[in-house]
């Protein structure tokens, strides 16, 4: 059974009455009612933030099947925020890289929220990148340079933004000064910070900076 407080009880009625009687009695499938009810249980604390296990096990159906309803809700009634998403992923790769036991070029972290995959996978696709998953298809991996490539590239002023991250984060002058040469194109201007940056404080730094600015 899934805990809703007194609020979200009220809502669940209101809510679902007025979506199951918006085509008229009966018209909505059975499939839809499911993607509604998730929908609207999807914020409880017994739901909300919790794993794809953790929500079959609670719902008592697979797993695939909570994936496709937390994707189909989103899709019906909640429609995701691009740059949160993309944002979070950003502080998760961090959040991995500052471990002391990482020392490789490439993170791996697991995504199994299938809208954060499918926001992930056309932010990659948008800029002409391969998308790399384990074996198993919920763990990404990606190296923190391309990642910070991906993400300037979708800044709204990416020039500016781009140079205001650089400047802020990166203290060695000349380092900055070969980043930000107005001579370079903005592809090599993301090729320099590669070829210039490569310590692990530094690509946590400018990740950390680059995610909060979205």
């Amino acid at each position: 059974m899934v805990s809703l407080t007194e609020e979200q009880k009220i809502n669940f009625g209101e809510m679902f009455v007025k979506k199951y009687l918006s085509g008229g009695v009966g018209t909505m499938t059975k499939s839809e009612m499911d993607i509604l009810i998730y929908h609207l249980i999807s914020d409880s604390e017994d739901i909300r933030d919790k794993t794809n296990y953790h929500v079959a096990n609670k719902l008592l159906i697979p797993e695939s099947k909570v994936k496709s309803l937390r994707l189909n809700a989103a899709l019906k009634y909640k429609q995701a925020n691009h740059k949160a998403v993309i944002a979070n992923i950003v502080t998760r790769i961090t959040d991995e890289m500052a471990k002391p036991e990482f020392e490789s070029g490439v993170v791996t972290i697991t995504i199994e929220n299938p809208v954060e995959q499918r926001e992930l996978e056309h932010a990659l696709k948008l800029e002409g990148r391969n998308i790399e998953y384990g074996l198993n298809k919920e763990l990404f991996k990606i190296k923190p340079i391309a990642l910070f490539e991906l993400v300037a590239s979708n800044f709204e002023n990416r020039e500016a933004e781009f140079t205001a991250i650089i400047q802020a984060q990166i203290q060695d002058q000349e380092k900055q000064a070969a980043i930000i040469n107005n001579a370079l194109t903005f592809r090599q201007k993301l090729n320099k910070v590669g070829e210039e940056i490569s310590d692990k404080a530094s690509l946590i730094g400018l990740l950390s900076a680059i995610g909060g600015a979205l």
